[in-house]
């Protein structure tokens, strides 16, 4: 993205959910294209990395007020770890819908491999071990965390503790 003022390069040190120009440090708060069905909201830029399910190219994205990657084909997401932390532990705090009985995990999506979008290493897969039955993916060295389409809502939606972080 670049600067709506003098189109400069942005970076993310202004604070989370907005950019900063590098060079006339004018505050910027990105467009937001398709909304996913996770709440992703598509920024309009592409990242560096391909998406470990379907190869495309991933864009900028923004899960509340975090930056992520996501995918637009198959809608899949990219976190580093500790934000994926922070936006799970807070949209189940938020959560104040019917709560879903979650679904039995598929042996199968156990089997399933994946590399790593940053380093090509092949990503652990695992049973997700907080609320909600979601198989995700996640790299170790990059400290990166892949969900599919749905998996983030169904840990959003899933029985369990909910409280709002201090």
């Amino acid at each position: 993205m670049k600067c709506q003022s003098c189109g400069g390069p942005l970076n993310e040190t202004a604070g989370r959910g907005r950019l900063v120009c590098t060079y006339c440090g004018t505050l910027n708060v990105p467009k937001a294209g398709r909304l996913s069905a996770d709440r992703i909201t598509l920024l309009e830029e592409f990242s560096d990395h391909r998406c470990p399910g379907c190869e495309q190219q991933l864009s900028r994205a923004m899960a509340d007020e975090a930056f992520v990657e996501s995918c637009s084909s198959c809608q899949g997401i990219l976190f580093e770890r500790d934000v994926f932390m922070s936006v799970a532990w807070d949209r189940r705090g938020q959560f104040q819908g019917a709560e879903e009985t979650p679904i039995p995990i598929d042996p199968a999506e156990l089997k399933e491999r994946r590399n790593c979008p940053k380093c090509q290493q092949l990503m652990e897969t695992h049973p997700y071990y907080g609320p909600g039955n979601a198989v995700i993916d996640s790299c170790h060295r990059c400290q990166l965390v892949w969900l599919d389409t749905g998996e983030l809502t169904a840990i959003e939606r899933a029985p369990g503790q909910r409280q709002l972080r201090s």
